[in-house]
């Protein structure tokens, strides 16, 4: 089956480490199925995984601070917008590729989970959950939205939109608020 007429859904963070994580002798298959499920999950086309890994790609950069790392997973003509009730507003990505790389006292974390991946010739796209974090002090979550492109040198990301929300959010597995106790 060809690129071109794969349609690639419904993978979550923990079906990608498990397929990328176990040895092909845990699995009869490992081509086909991902060892350690209780039923027959296909495990993710190498390209999805590629997709996945330049995503992710950004965000260790944002954490390690490195405008290089996050320089070299976007297109030269990228752009960054946010959908809000306002509307919706673009930006190229220099300037956040930049911001980056600025020294700052604090981690900026943000773990994505929860995605989807959509892959044709040279095109994907890539739908996934977030939650932004300033070292481990929660301040945002929303829906992120990935445009990307396959050149020569591997996957590109082209756009990155989203939205954000400060209230009635969620958060990543593992990493839920803790319940304030009504004292009972």
């Amino acid at each position: 089956m060809t690129f071109e007429t794969m349609a690639i859904t419904a993978v979550t963070a923990g079906l990608l480490l498990a397929a990328a994580c176990t040895p092909a002798a845990e699995s009869p298959d490992a081509d086909a199925t991902v060892a350690g499920s209780e039923t027959a999950t296909p495990a993710p086309h190498p390209e999805e995984v590629a997709v996945v890994a330049a995503v992710e790609q950004l965000f260790e950069a944002m954490r390690v601070g490195d405008s290089e790392m996050a320089r070299a997973v976007f297109h030269p003509d990228a752009r960054l917008g946010r959908a809000g009730e306002d509307g919706i507003s673009f930006r190229p990505a220099d300037g956040f590729i930049e911001m980056i790389g600025q020294p700052r006292d604090e981690v900026y974390d943000e773990p994505v989970w929860d995605w989807t991946v959509q892959i044709d010739g040279r095109l994907a796209q890539m739908w996934t959950r977030y939650a932004f974090y300033r070292d481990e002090e929660f301040s945002h979550c929303g829906w992120e939205g990935f445009q990307l492109y396959r050149s020569d040198t591997g996957w590109q990301i082209t756009q990155l939109i989203d939205t954000m929300h400060r209230e009635d959010c969620f958060y990543p597995p593992g990493r839920e608020p803790a319940q304030e106790s009504d004292g009972i």
